[in-house]
């Protein structure tokens, strides 16, 4: 955006909302370079999440079903709280062109009104495209059932879908990392994926992306992951996008199968337009032909030099339970792999030592030493 009224008619035609407590957290997560183009909404059942969340819009439904309260996980409940409060999201949504939905699939209040949102819009002619996340399989079959029926019912509004496995992202963290800090993970991958999302939509030319193309992005079948990568410089692009395809934390099997791929470059320098082909030529060598490839590029000149290059990867085949074990990530650097097998230093006047137990004598000779030490035989 170049001018103010270019920003404020980018707000007029795109809304941004968070459903439920995690996609409101998202929304509100969102940064100011990014909030400011689009009109963030918050909707929930419940008072308490609505109270605490910075987004200035905030549509609270379905008052007389839960009295301020949660639904409790409870779908019906969620779809009645919406009939209920139709007419603020009509009024919310009056002036929306292009709608973007962020929530969480597998409790009441996401897997219930998620859908009819979206049913809502495509009645409105509203382009529409939902951010959800997919329980992790501990949380039970119930969880499940409901993230996989909700799903279906979104993709039947022909809308565009990116759906995140949590099970994927937690397989990016160590074994320790604290229970807290996986959610903040998990949270700045989708915060990071819708920003990329606006960055597309809202871009000056020649680099605005258009709402077709990125319709038929997000209309394959499969999951959806990010990467991201930091430079200091132009100089660095082609690493910046070798570190991006590492942090996706995708096999070769899986990125040469993957559908579709985004590619939004935030820069605080002008990036010449070799140095742009090359890094993001260097994607196209390594997915499959057919896959879609756009990219966008953005400029925040209050970053100076640095470049931050992210990709997101969709239409990924989903994992299967109790498959087999998938190939090794993908992984692309410059530098030397660290040995894997330390160098042993077989000095011959070495002897070996069993801590455990005393020297093996025989005749007089310590059997533990080796033949050609005892008998002084050189091996040079």
């Amino acid at each position: 955006m170049n001018n103010i009224d270019d920003m404020e008619e980018s707000r007029r035609k795109i809304s941004l909302w968070g459903v439920g407590d995690w996609g409101i957290r998202i929304v509100g997560s969102i940064e100011d370079e990014y909030s400011r183009k689009v009109k963030t909404v918050a909707m929930d059942t419940d008072m308490q999440s609505l109270v605490c969340s910075p987004v200035s819009s905030k549509i609270a439904i379905g008052g007389d079903i839960t009295g301020g309260l949660g639904t409790g996980g409870d779908i019906e409940n969620a779809q009645k709280a919406f009939h209920e409060s139709e007419d603020k999201i009509r009024a919310e949504l009056s002036n929306c062109e292009v709608l973007l939905i962020v929530g969480g699939i597998g409790g009441g209040v996401g897997s219930g009104i998620i859908p009819l949102l979206c049913e809502y819009a495509a009645r409105q002619n509203i382009f529409t495209m939902v951010f959800i996340s997919r329980p992790f399989k501990f949380e039970g079959r119930r969880k499940n059932q409901c993230f996989q029926h909700a799903r279906e019912k979104i993709k039947e509004r022909a809308v565009g879908l990116a759906c995140f496995s949590l099970d994927r992202l937690v397989g990016r963290v160590g074994d320790d990392t604290p229970h807290e800090e996986v959610f903040h993970y998990c949270d700045r991958i989708l915060r990071e994926s819708v920003e990329c999302i606006i960055a597309y939509l809202t871009s000056s030319t020649p680099n605005r992306g258009d709402y077709a193309s990125l319709k038929n992005l997000l209309s394959y079948d499969g999951e959806t992951v990010l990467g991201a990568c930091e430079v200091d410089g132009p100089e660095d692009l082609t690493e910046a996008i070798k570190g991006a395809i590492s942090a996706l934390s995708l096999s070769a099997s899986e990125l040469g199968s993957s559908e579709g791929f985004l590619v939004q470059i935030d820069s605080g320098a002008e990036l010449p337009f070799h140095g742009v082909g090359k890094a993001i030529g260097f994607l196209a060598g390594l997915i499959g032909d057919d896959a879609e490839l756009l990219y966008t590029i953005t400029r925040n000149q209050s970053q100076g030099r640095k470049i931050i290059l992210r990709i997101i990867a969709v239409g990924i085949p989903e994992k299967k339970v109790g498959g087999l074990t998938p190939d090794m990530p993908v992984t692309l650097t410059t530098q030397a792999p660290p040995r894997k097998q330390t160098m042993i230093d077989f000095n011959k006047f070495t002897r070996g030592v069993f801590a455990e137990s005393d020297p093996t004598l025989s005749d007089g000779e310590d059997l533990d030493i080796p033949t050609f030490v005892r008998k002084g035989i050189s091996l040079d």
